[in-house]
């Protein structure tokens, strides 16, 4: 879903800190780059939907079309979560992953504003088998940047 990064400057994606408005401009970027670079591939057809549009909020806050509620497809409002607990829970190179009960405010918080609440609520009802996948596939996880070189 997220492929459209490849479009977008490192330094940007990779700030410690909070992005300037004309940063933001150019990360929000992405959806559409990577909707143009899987266009044309037939077998990738169903995942367009959800490259496009996975940062739409249901309040219709989001990019890059200001869509809301049911107007978003739905693999892409089950996406936005998916890519939110991860974004949320996940170590980056600029900061620790939030703590679990972080994560389930912010999720309950916009519950019916960022994202579709039928979505939230199967994330609740799902959520600690969820996290023990990641947590059992994150601990079996070891890349060698080395052995690329």
């Amino acid at each position: 879903h997220d492929i459209g990064k490849i479009g977008i400057d490192d330094s940007v994606l990779r700030k410690p800190g909070r992005l300037t408005p004309a940063e933001f401009e150019h990360i929000k970027l992405h959806p559409e780059l990577g909707y143009n670079i899987l266009r044309d591939v037939k077998q990738l057809e169903d995942v367009l939907p959800i490259v496009l549009h996975h940062h739409e909020a249901w309040d219709g806050s989001g990019y890059p079309h200001g869509l809301a509620g049911e107007d978003i497809p739905l693999p892409a409002r089950i996406a936005a979560v998916a890519d939110a607990f991860d974004a949320m829970s996940s170590d980056r190179p600029y900061r620790k992953g939030m703590p679990d009960e972080k994560v389930d405010g912010i999720f309950r918080d916009g519950s019916g504003r960022q994202w579709d609440e039928q979505v939230v609520d199967a994330f609740f009802a799902v959520r600690d088998d969820i996290r023990d996948i990641c947590s059992d596939q994150r601990a079996n996880l070891a890349i060698d940047v080395q052995q690329w070189i």
